[in-house]
């Protein structure tokens, strides 16, 4: 799968935006990101290794629940990485 990382994240994967992955599933596919990019999972994970809410991941374009995050997903497959910014 193809991971997009956006925004604030990209310093955490040396400013590459789209990565590619292996696993059977979308969390599989983040854990490896995370593996790839040890600073990144402080980052995008809590203390229980559970996404923070402040990030929203998407599926070729369907947004997840964490509860969705076991999905399969195939080599063809986009996981796109989204921080929620806020701001005035």
């Amino acid at each position: 799968m193809i991971i997009k990382v956006r925004g604030i994240l990209l310093r955490f994967t040396n400013y590459e935006n789209e990565i590619e992955v292996g696993g059977a599933t979308v969390r599989e596919g983040l854990d490896q990101l995370a593996a790839r990019y040890p600073n990144l999972r402080d980052v995008l994970s809590d203390r229980e290794g559970a996404v923070r809410a402040t990030h929203f991941i998407a599926l070729n374009g369907e947004q997840l629940s964490v509860d969705e995050l076991d999905r399969e997903a195939v080599e063809d497959d986009r996981v796109d990485i989204v921080t929620a910014v806020s701001g005035g």
